[in-house]
């Protein structure tokens, strides 16, 4: 049996059970072998017994060595051919383990998953070599796996590889490909390997041990810090930190963003931790990649302002609390235009944030090295966003307070920052530029209602500015609650923007069928386990805020441990944290 975790990314933590025994995973299989003693205790190892490969849950290790226990599991045979020799379509199975390649039948896979504890894909070394083949597989064979296996790669893993490989959805790893490197003397480290050694103080260095338990010492340390990473939700930026020691690691997560953004999409939280974007790689980011398609799918500007102003992003989140955005909103408030002024936060990676946006993520959850230099790509990738943004979202005038005039190349607009944005000298034009428009013809009525809609777009996806139209805002930081007609619908979270429904609010996205989750008839003593769930919205992803409906009554609200489709599929993990109840 095999049960997920925790998730970041297409990564993930879990536990694989056998009998009485567990696994925690991603984990690193030892070879049992006299000749191949690793420099770490294994917490799982394979074995050839009785001419067929076994993985062996060890009762007892000592100095490398296991006493072999009756817990094991078995594989099927390997076909032994290359993938180019086009194989057998179908999956061979024994017991729970099932062997694939990359010509296997997705929809024979899809049939005999429910009863898989383990896949393994055969040939993965050879696939490797070639990266867009490697990376079109794996997310292919992922995909048809589903959530509730694990998946093995044998004799791919190396130290400076393994968090890609974890972060792209493998589950278990092995030590074949760094014995076969060791025997041909190359030092290894997470940041690379050479022929030459390097100073090292791990205990097989000092000792002047066999430079194999060298090697595979630095496997398995590296291993924790991936599940480590996986945990605390940071191995994206891990793995970009990563895959710089190697041009093939780029390559492959290259080839990933470019052509498997849906695979990762779906598997990626809308809420996570912090992050640094220090490379170009997190242009490709899923949830930054995700967060800017949303603004050009899923947003829409409030209705009232009609005057953009573009501004620049600031070192301190979220950008409101900074100095440079109070010099700027002490500008908006002299011109006395305050209600027609929309300010639209350009920033790298990101593209554009919305003011009403600034709190979601990952807009106040990312840092960036602030140079004042844009590369040619991230260039690119903003003058393209804010045309297709200014033809989706309507206005009369558009003022750009960047200090840059060749992010708005193709675009009219009024500039008014020379040099610094927070200089008097740009200031001043700022204030003069925005009180042109202070003809006192439109006022902040409906201000708050149009911006709790705009989120609730952004949030749930365009039908709910319908459901969540018409709402105020009452309260003061941090307690914002929205409200209409007396009853409160939803609060405001302000550790990530989202909107949180209360019972009344989960009904609304009920009735609209918008991140709904539909259970079998039991009752709810805490929170809700994916055995539980009859049906889930496919749009629902980690960090979700969703309603649980039970015989067509809405009987909780709270927040997505796990994406639609993985509640839909799976027999065990939490599925939903539980935040209210109805009554």
């Amino acid at each position: 049996m095999f049960e997920s975790i925790t998730r970041a990314g297409c990564g993930r933590t879990g536990k694989l059970v056998r009998e009485n025994q567990h696994i925690a995973t991603p984990v690193l299989l030892a070879t049992d072998s006299d000749r191949y003693l690793p420099g770490f205790v294994p917490e799982i190892y394979i074995n050839n017994h009785d001419g067929r490969n076994h993985i062996y849950f060890p009762d007892f290790v000592s100095n490398g060595k296991v006493d072999v226990p009756g817990i094991h599991i078995p594989f099927p045979e390997y076909s032994g051919y290359p993938y180019t020799a086009k194989c057998a379509s179908e999956p061979a199975v024994l017991e729970n383990a099932c062997v694939i390649g990359p010509n296997t039948d997705l929809k024979l896979i899809a049939s005999v998953r429910d009863e898989i504890d383990l896949f393994i894909l055969e040939n993965s070394i050879e696939l490797y070599q070639n990266s867009k083949m490697f990376v079109d597989t794996l997310a292919r064979m992922r995909d048809a796996i589903g959530y509730q296996s694990a998946l093995y790669m044998p004799g791919v893993a190396l130290p400076n590889n393994v968090a890609l490989l974890a972060y792209m959805g493998v589950d278990m790893f092995d030590t074949a490909r760094v014995a076969l490197l060791s025997g041909q003397d190359w030092f290894m480290t997470a940041d690379g390997n050479r022929q030459e050694k390097d100073y090292c103080a791990c205990k097989a260095c000092e000792d002047d041990e066999d430079i194999y338990r060298h090697n595979t010492q630095a496997l398995h340390s590296e291993l924790m810090n991936v599940r480590k990473r996986i945990t605390n939700g940071t191995i994206r930026e891990f793995v970009e930190y990563r895959s710089k020691t190697s041009p093939k690691l780029v390559e492959i997560l290259r080839h990933l963003d470019m052509h498997h953004f849906a695979y990762q999409e779906e598997r990626f939280p809308v809420v996570s931790s912090k992050f640094t974007a220090t490379t170009r790689l997190a242009l490709g980011r899923p949830d930054i990649v995700r967060f800017r398609n949303r603004i050009l799918e899923r947003y829409r500007k409030p209705a009232t302002p009609d005057v953009l102003v573009l501004l620049p992003c600031s070192a301190k989140k979220p950008y409101s609390s900074s100095k440079s955005h109070g010099f700027f909103a002490r500008a908006v408030e002299e011109s006395r235009a305050g209600p027609r002024i929309h300010e639209v936060i350009v920033t790298s990676p990101l593209g554009l944030v919305p003011r009403e946006l600034e709190l979601f993520y990952p807009a106040q959850h990312y840092d960036i090295p602030v140079t004042g230099h844009w590369f040619e790509d991230e260039k690119v990738m903003i003058n393209r966003l804010l045309k297709e943004y200014i033809k989706i979202n309507k206005y009369i005038h558009i003022i750009n307070h960047l200090g840059d005039t060749e992010l708005l190349d193709g675009i009219e607009a009024e500039s008014t920052a020379h040099g610094n944005p927070t200089s008097d000298e740009s200031l001043a034009n700022l204030t003069r530029a925005l009180a042109a428009f202070s003809d006192g013809k439109k006022d902040w009525k409906n201000r708050a209602s149009e911006e709790i809609t705009a989120m609730a777009a952004f949030q749930f996806g365009p039908i709910a500015s319908e459901i969540f139209t018409g709402c105020a805002m009452a309260g003061r930081f941090p307690q914002v609650r929205v409200i209409r007609n007396k009853v409160q619908l939803a609060t405001i979270s302000q550790a990530n923007g989202m909107l949180i429904p209360t019972i009344d609010g989960a009904e609304l996205l009920a009735d609209a069928g918008v991140h709904v989750v539909r259970i079998e008839n039991f009752e709810m003593t805490g929170n809700l386990f994916a055995v539980g769930v009859q049906s889930a919205s496919p749009e629902i992803r980690v960090g979700d805020e969703v309603a649980v409906v039970r015989d067509g009554e809405t009987v909780a609200s709270g927040t997505a441990r796990m994406s639609g489709d993985e509640m839909t599929q799976s027999k065990r993990g939490e599925a939903i944290r539980i935040r209210h109840k109805a009554h």
